[in-house]
């Protein structure tokens, strides 16, 4: 419950605004160094933030432990304050660049300050939440460094014999489908008029033919950003499993396991548009072994899968076991009181 009410916290970012002070009823009292209000009016308004997230109320619990987040937010604020951990408004910048490339790369598509905030907005949090949200994270990785740093240190590697024992747990779990390399050339229909469906059948069916006449698909692809078609960047690979049918619809899943390795499809059209469909070559299910890709196209191994993510699991359990550490010190240093009723 306590993860699942952070993960929400996260999301909605909701912890730089409760920290009002004033005339309002007080939900609870927090002091480390100074005295801070959590109002109750802040408090049910946020909790209102998170159940229309999740589109259903909190439970009693959950709002006890909602508000006891809150209260471990401030007091955190106020030891960096009290210790001297400091950030700087370049470092939040700068994370919020990367997430807004990150954004931009999973797109395909150069993303503006304008459609970054009304992204932010469409999942209920705004771009001054998510600097706070940033500069409370980059205080807690510039804490965990110092006050961490020789447990840190003395976290053992991954060994051989873990990643042999969970392969051997995995072994079930790492077998590769059938899986097929392709590409695409595509006309995507922009409405659904009857003259739109004419003008993708003649543009995809002239492509068609001068492939017939001994033009390569892969010049045809990469000459698809002169705009009147469009195409695959790279070669994509296309599981056969149910997920991916579902993803890419009955038409093009069954065009793409139909081909033959090296050729094209004929023209086709389903409800997205005209399609011409290259197969290069076709993966047949395999047990993966260790030194296997995990993931076709990708350079990583089964084997560093395993330890990247036995490695990761090891962080996770230091990381929490270091938050509820630091959460007990502060609480026996501070002065709490819980007011209203959560």
């Amino acid at each position: 419950m306590k993860k699942q009410l952070a993960a929400l916290l996260i999301l909605a970012l909701v912890g730089a605004p409760l920290f009002a002070q004033g005339l309002s009823t007080p939900m609870a009292t927090v002091k480390l160094t100074k005295t801070q209000i959590i109002a109750e009016k802040a408090f049910r308004d946020d909790v209102a933030k998170v159940e229309a997230m999740r589109k259903k109320a909190l439970t009693a619990d959950e709002r006890k432990a909602f508000l006891d987040d809150l209260i471990d937010d401030i007091l955190f604020d106020q030891m960096c304050e009290r210790d001297g951990i400091k950030t700087s408004d370049a470092e939040v910048n700068s994370a919020i660049a990367q997430s807004k490339a990150q954004v931009s790369s999973q797109l395909g598509k150069a993303v503006s300050d304008a459609e970054y905030e009304s992204l932010l907005a469409s999942q209920g949090t705004s771009l001054a939440d998510l600097r706070s949200y940033y500069r409370k994270q980059i205080l807690l990785q510039r804490w965990i460094s110092t006050a961490k740093a020789a447990e840190i240190k003395a976290i053992p590697p991954i060994t051989s014999d873990e990643i042999l024992r969970n392969y051997d747990l995995l072994k079930s779990k790492l077998v590769r489908p059938e899986t097929a390399r392709v590409a695409f050339i595509y006309y995507p229909f922009q409405n659904s008029t009857q003259a739109e469906r004419d003008k993708g059948a003649k543009i995809i069916k002239d492509l068609s033919e001068r492939l017939a006449k001994g033009e390569s698909f892969d010049s045809l692809r990469l000459r698809a950003a002169d705009g009147s078609y469009g195409a695959t960047r790279d070669y994509v690979y296309v599981p056969k499993v149910v997920e991916a049918s579902s993803q890419y619809g009955k038409e093009l899943f069954d065009s793409v396991f139909s081909l033959k390795d090296g050729t094209v499809s004929a023209p086709f059209e389903n409800d997205k548009g005209w399609w011409l469909v290259r197969k290069a070559e076709t993966f047949p299910q395999k047990q993966l072994e260790l030194s296997d890709p995990y993931q076709l196209g990708q350079q990583l191994s089964v084997q560093d899968f395993i330890a990247q993510s036995l490695a990761q699991q090891r962080q996770n359990d230091f990381l929490a076991k270091t938050l509820q550490e630091l959460k007990t010190k502060l609480r026996s240093q501070a002065e709490v009181k819980i007011i209203g009723k959560p």
